[in-house]
């Protein structure tokens, strides 16, 4: 039994069991902690030479909508049986006895069930100095249906799309000092075919890859305090919760390991999207994210975007401008994220005005390390830096370098359209404030020095554009 007690221990510092709540406070830890509801308990009980496991089901967040681009989106998936076989001493190879049972769930709306025509689970357990797990989920041939019930027979009606060739759900846990865990996980979809998430039109990918990864988590203490904050504060009116010292030495232990140092990147190849009436393709885009040095002075930020092959299939005018591939990086410095996710989390405390006087008040810094557009007819070339300053009349102050290659022929172009006349007429007082000059590889481009002036000026080389722009644009 001591063996099961430590197997047990490492699941558990991997993914919280979970303790019984009511219905608005699992939903308040879902929706508004963000936190994943654990339903049920670890169970690992000795089975001849190795151990049955009985894991707890998920109920997580996937994703808000994008501010109501698509329906928020739920992911349930049901309590597995494992088997843990011993490999050699301190260390146990696991498989599945069951099928994953999974399903994705949206508010007022049928829920669809993962469905999948074979599927293999591998995985090991490593007890020790430094204890670990690992788990791969393949799932191939993967559809959805509609409905809730777990029975197949009756009450689903198939649908044809989304389908995905092959679906690998990855994750991994270490240990580190202090109890606290590094975590990997990884989604790798091969294969998607299917109607876009906001059903009017379809989508296909080749290839997409999830990762996320976090380090110094301790999960049975996060997972503790998102408990006891969705019990007190699930029903409440948010009245002077921020002064609540209980409930403020709570949010104190979730941030503290909630964002962690983290980073998440999406990678996709062979995307196409298309609605009635347009069709977008990208050979690939890569989109990450990284978090660190956060505390509650602050947290850096870096965020970065490399796309190629970029393509819209129905050619217009303007053809020739839409970016073919795209690079940018941006940084940010002094991000009050600790302050930004306290009052998200708490009931009637948070709205937008409030986000920027903090990020107002904070100073945070952006850095746009670069930001690179290259299109058949053009280029554009950004990098600067811009400060929040409360004492600045715009609320900000910094300096950007722009180079613009290909403006001449736009200018061109929308001067000719009848209908982009306003377009017109701001790009070529653009055009004219900029300075000519030569690309290395001998084309005709405008380079631009913007300053934000804390005292309400904005310069372009040197010339006040808010005092040339006519009032009719």
């Amino acid at each position: 039994m001591e063996e099961a007690a430590k197997l047990k221990a490492v699941l558990e510092a991997w993914v919280a069991s979970g303790e019984p709540l009511a219905p608005q406070e699992a939903n308040y830890l879902v929706w508004r902690l963000s936190v994943p509801l654990s339903i049920g308990k670890w169970q690992v009980k000795p089975d001849g030479a190795g151990y049955r496991i009985t894991s707890p089901g998920r109920r997580a967040l996937l994703s808000r909508g994008f501010g109501g681009l698509f329906s928020p989106t739920v992911l349930f998936c049901a309590t597995s049986r494992l088997r843990a076989a011993p490999v050699r001493p301190g260390l146990f190879s696991l498989t599945a006895d069951d099928p994953l049972s999974c399903r994705l769930e949206w508010t007022g709306e049928t829920s669809l069930l993962l469905v999948a025509k074979s599927q293999e689970t591998t995985g090991t357990i490593e007890l020790g100095n430094r204890p670990g797990a690992s788990q791969d989920i393949i799932l191939n041939q993967v559809t959805f249906k509609q409905g809730t019930n777990a029975d197949l027979t009756e009450g689903y009606a198939p649908t044809l799309q989304p389908m995905i060739e092959r679906l690998t759900v990855s994750g991994t846990r270490r240990a580190v000092e202090g109890g606290r865990s590094d975590l990997t996980s990884s989604i790798i979809l091969e294969g998607l075919a299917g109607p876009s998430p906001a059903g009017t039109g379809t989508i296909s990918a080749d290839r997409i890859v999830y990762e996320t990864g976090t380090q110094g988590i301790d999960v049975t203490a996060l997972s503790a305090s998102a408990i006891a904050l969705a019990k007190r504060l699930a029903g409440d009116n948010g009245t002077a919760l921020g002064d609540d010292p209980a409930v403020q030495g709570l949010l104190d232990i979730l941030l503290s390991n909630a964002k962690a140092d983290s980073r998440e990147e999406i990678r996709v190849q062979g995307l196409a999207a298309s609605t009635p009436t347009v069709r977008v393709k990208a050979a690939s885009l890569d989109i990450g994210a990284a978090v660190s040095d956060f505390d509650r002075d602050g947290a850096r930020i870096t965020m970065r975007l490399d796309g190629k092959g970029l393509a819209i299939e129905q050619p217009t005018t303007y053809a020739n401008w839409i970016p073919a591939e795209a690079t940018a990086q941006i940084s940010i410095d002094d991000a009050p994220l600790w302050a930004l996710l306290s009052g998200q989390m708490l009931p009637g405390q948070h709205s937008p005005e409030d986000d920027a006087k903090l990020m107002l008040e904070s100073r945070m810094r952006f850095r746009i390390d670069g930001v690179h557009l290259t299109a058949p007819g053009g280029a554009l070339d950004l990098k600067g830096e811009i400060a929040m300053n409360p004492d600045a009349v715009l609320g900000s102050a910094g300096a950007l370098k722009l180079r613009l290659t290909g403006i001449d022929g736009l200018v061109k172009a929308l001067q000719a359209d009848p209908q982009a006349s306003q377009a017109a007429a701001g790009l070529t007082m653009l055009q004219v404030l900029g300075r000519q000059a030569t690309t290395p590889d001998g084309k005709s481009a405008r380079d631009y020095e913007i300053v934000i002036d804390p005292s309400g000026k904005v310069l372009v080389n040197g010339a006040d554009v808010r005092a040339l722009i006519p009032k009719d644009l």
